[in-house]
């Protein structure tokens, strides 16, 4: 086992360089031809034998005791010697003797010790000074790498937002800095992430983050592959985003991951075929991407995403092949509703159990929609917007208990002046829903909204002390 102060081994030493890099562990284990698990063990025992808690910790450890070197900065060590260089030696006041030429082709070896004086206060402040550069280094390297790995865009502080009370729980929050449709949208803590999607200008990498609590966007790290029509889920703290409709109208088969703790991206193993408009869910395992569009056909695909495996195994089909699909998981269940066919607005419900690995149908939803917005709170499946059949009015929104097997309305002041919204970005927050941008009437906005289902709860009045008593 390691230990705290145990030298790093060769390997351990080529997992570190990868790391000071910014390099995540798939990238390590891809570069040095080894698996994930391994390098993870690797990790772990440097962070131990180094006393680090973060990977940012452990590069400046090693900055600090010359085990990797960043190009451009010059570490100095702690005895006040530069890397690379040898320490100073103490300085020698008394002159050694001339050598004759015949002793010349030989060293030198003084008979004598030459006495060598304690260093004057004028020399020791050489050492001083290389403490407190020490000091000042550490604070550069974890601002580098903090920058490498959270390259957050700097913007200035936005005037104060005043939300607008909607009734019946519905609230404005901070629109988007621009208006976009069709884009991934996944929370992971306390911030809400809108992936890509359409602007007017066109398709965009973008990632932008909203603090539910600051109530600002932040711009993150933007996506390497610009899509739209794709749907997000989040993971062991990562958001998978996997497919979505390329510039020139087709699908794509990327499964693009990303970081926020990092404010990183990576690229994992491609979907069996390209999808756009597809349903992606988690158990809490897995990664499963439902239905969607092929370019030519209606999917009624299923598929599983091992992410420890880094592979995607197909799964017993849906009943209906349906693109923009909405859904969530309750209890264990998957549920995929809504969307639509080559003909069709669909309100179709199909149930899948990761134990059973089968299919059953669910109650019809109370309209039908596609391209609606979905999210689960407090055991409850919320089905929000989207377009209907025939050109009806999006009039209200609906959600689903599992328990009773019912659909019931859902109230939307949203959707009061409009006539349609759909295609915007939706996640949950704790027992908040976001609805953020998208098209209402066919227009591309702006607006987000939040809406928080009410909560009851119950009293238990407490018995007053009587003389009774």
């Amino acid at each position: 086992m390691a230990e705290l102060g145990e030298p790093l081994s060769d390997r351990e030493l080529d997992v570190l360089r990868c790391l000071s890099r910014g390099a995540g562990n798939k990238d390590i284990a891809a570069e040095l031809f080894i698996s994930e698990n391994t390098v993870k063990v690797h990790l772990r025992n440097i962070f131990t034998k180094l006393g680090a808690t973060s990977r940012t910790e452990a590069t400046t450890l090693a900055l600090q005791q010359g085990l990797v070197v960043m190009p451009g900065v010059e570490i100095p060590a702690a005895n006040g010697a530069e890397v690379g260089l040898p320490a100073p030696t103490a300085e020698i006041t008394t002159e050694p003797p001339q050598a004759s030429p015949e002793q010349n082709e030989t060293q030198f070896a003084p008979e004598t010790a030459v006495p060598v004086p304690s260093p004057s206060p004028s020399r020791r402040w050489p050492g001083a000074l290389a403490l407190v550069g020490l000091a000042l280094l550490a604070v550069v390297v974890v601002v580098v790498i903090a920058s490498r790995q959270n390259n957050l865009v700097a913007a200035p502080t936005p005037p104060p937002y005043e939300p607008v009370d909607l009734g019946e729980n519905w609230k404005t929050i901070r629109p988007l800095p621009a208006p976009r449709s069709g884009m991934a949208a996944q929370a992971v803590g306390t911030h809400v992430y809108v992936i890509s999607g359409e602007t007017a200008e066109g398709l965009t990498k973008e990632v932008l983050a909203y603090g539910v609590q600051s109530g600002t966007w932040t711009e993150m790290t933007a996506k390497p592959t610009a899509v739209t029509d794709a749907s997000a889920a989040s993971l062991f703290g990562e958001i998978f985003v996997p497919g979505g409709r390329l510039a020139d109208g087709q699908p794509t088969n990327v499964l693009e991951i990303y970081s926020p703790t990092n404010n990183a991206w990576r690229v994992a193993q491609s979907l069996p075929h390209p999808v756009a408009g597809g349903l992606s869910l988690t158990d809490g395992s897995f990664l499963y991407l439902l239905g969607g569009w092929d370019g030519e056909n209606y999917l009624n695909t299923a598929y599983r995403y091992d992410p420890v495996q880094d592979r995607w195994q197909p799964l017993p089909p849906l009943a209906h092949a349906r693109a923009f699909l909405a859904g969530g998981m309750l209890f264990g269940i998957l549920y995929a509703v809504g969307g639509s066919d080559a003909e069709n607005t669909l309100a179709v419900c199909e149930q899948f159990s990761p134990q059973t690995n089968e299919w059953q149908s669910c109650p019809d939803m109370l309209r039908p929609r596609s391209r609606a917005g979905s999210a689960t709170i407090l055991n409850k499946l919320y089905v929000v917007g989207g377009e209907q059949a025939g050109g009806q009015s999006a009039a209200f929104s609906e959600l689903f208990d599992p328990v009773g097997q019912q659909w019931t309305i859902l109230n939307t002041p949203v959707l009061a002046d409009a006539r349609s919204w759909d295609s915007f970005g939706t996640a949950s927050v704790e027992t908040r829903l976001y609805m953020l941008g998208g098209q209402q009437n066919g227009n591309l906005i702006a607006d987000s909204y939040q809406y928080s289902p009410l909560v009851y709860q119950t009293f238990i009045p407490a018995a007053s002390a009587g003389d009774g008593q």
